[in-house]
């Protein structure tokens, strides 16, 4: 999947201009990934820490893929992320 990235408090205004030309964005708390925001998540209000879905796991092996079923799962580099895939 495409993606860029927003801060947890960034504005939904922020990520709806972000969100434009990408499949998800990838929202950070601090020098955390907390969760990932999609366009379903646009009909909700707040901020993006409150909408963002915050069923995901980073940089899992696949034991805790199958294990957890999380709705998406984000791979790192050096903390920073490279991919973003739904999961199973």
């Amino acid at each position: 999947m495409e993606f860029s990235t927003v801060g947890v408090d960034d504005s939904l205004d922020e990520a709806r201009a972000r969100l434009s030309g990408v499949d998800a964005l990838i929202v950070w708390g601090g020098e955390r990934i907390i969760g990932v925001i999609t366009e379903e998540c646009m009909s909700k209000s707040g901020d993006c820490g409150t909408v963002c879905y915050l069923d995901i796991l980073v940089d899992p092996n696949p034991e805790m893929v199958e294990l957890w079923k999380p709705k998406f799962v984000i791979i790192t580099d050096n903390g920073e992320p490279v991919l973003l895939n739904r999961g199973p």
